[in-house]
């Protein structure tokens, strides 16, 4: 059961369906890592990793349904640099024009087969927005691909966030997750989609997608240019740091993480060398927390949460015998 809680921040984590690698980097970023080593390794490989994306395209193109478009490689280049980024863009686009506070997001790490947020939603639309968000990103992966059906097989799993020290223990869970998961040997290595403020050139990222609603209205046009899009992703700074100078809010961010470099990791180039259809041989399996806080703080939410949850179901049960009722704070009616 959801609870829309506008205050709160939630960490947010989703998979795709058996986990497959249909958010490798070379499919969901611009493959750009802040590391200059790392970099130059990922420019040394362009070629080859073009060569890589052009075959998922060609194969793609033989297998598409009507209403996809035969996409070129530079097309493909284009959906993959921005394939999470626009998503987000275009969430935070669609619910501003819908009049609501804009959703916060604080940081993003987008692995192999699954990402991480840190986010808030003041206008209580985390469900609406995820779920607008997750099928941007299953459209533009599915274009990519050639296929249709779901890439996300359930419904993602948000835990709130107590306080500013858990807070800062997410965002660097974000950033540390390419290298915990031995990957990488820091998460300035990953040349995946991680995104946290103050760790790019702006706090606000360019995006561009493309139009697929446009070009079927247009009756599928061979000629695709005018059909794609811009947006601008921002990136919101943890509640309480938002008027540190920007420098000092990166290196603030950067404290929190390990500066130890990981012993032992694939590396960059094995990272790039997966196949976009394979799955992790042995697939991480924990119970994710209830919340991150100090634990007297989660044993007072756990205890919140079940007064509210029997607030609800009385309040259910009346409605079935035909009486008005008044919902708790941030839930809603069944249905």
């Amino acid at each position: 059961m959801r609870v829309e809680e506008p205050e709160r921040l939630f960490f947010v984590t989703t998979r795709t369906l058996e986990e497959v690698f249909w958010l490798h980097p070379l499919l969901s970023s611009k493959l750009k890592p802040e590391n200059r080593a790392a970099r130059r390794m990922v420019d040394a490989k362009r070629s080859r990793l073009r060569r890589k994306l052009e075959r998922l395209v060609t194969s793609a193109n033989r297998r598409r349904p009507e209403n996809q478009p035969k996409l070129t490689v530079e097309e493909a280049e284009k959906l993959a640099e921005d394939c999470v980024s626009s998503a987000l863009a275009r969430a935070l686009a669609f619910f501003a024009e819908k009049g609501l506070p804009p959703v916060e997001v604080f940081a993003v790490v987008v692995m192999s087969n699954h990402l991480h947020l840190v986010l808030r939603a003041p206008g209580k639309n985390l469900a609406a927005f995820m779920g607008y968000f997750l099928a941007r990103v299953a459209q533009t992966l599915n274009l990519l691909l050639g296929r249709v059906g779901p890439v996300f097989p359930r419904r993602y799993d948000a835990q709130p966030i107590l306080d500013e020290e858990a807070a800062a223990g997410r965002v660097k869970y974000v950033l540390e997750n390419p290298k915990k998961a031995g990957l990488v040997r820091c998460f300035t290595e990953w040349p995946g989609f991680v995104a946290v403020a103050g760790l790019h050139e702006a706090d606000v990222l360019e995006t561009h997608h493309f139009d697929r609603s446009a070009w079927q209205l247009a009756k599928r046009p061979a000629e695709r240019a005018r059909y794609w899009r811009r947006g601008r992703l921002h990136l919101s700074r943890l509640p309480g740091m938002e008027s540190l100078p920007r420098p000092v809010y990166r290196a603030t961010v950067k404290s929190w993480c390990d500066s130890r470099p990981a012993e032992r990791c694939l590396g960059v180039d094995g990272v790039l060398d997966a196949d976009v259809n394979q799955r992790p041989k042995k697939p991480k399996r924990s119970r994710r927390p209830y919340a991150f806080g100090s634990p007297e703080q989660v044993d007072a939410y756990r205890e919140a949460s079940r007064l509210r949850y029997a607030a609800y179901d009385a309040c259910r049960a009346l409605a079935k015998l035909g009486d008005r009722v008044e919902w708790p704070e941030g839930m809603y009616a069944p249905g």
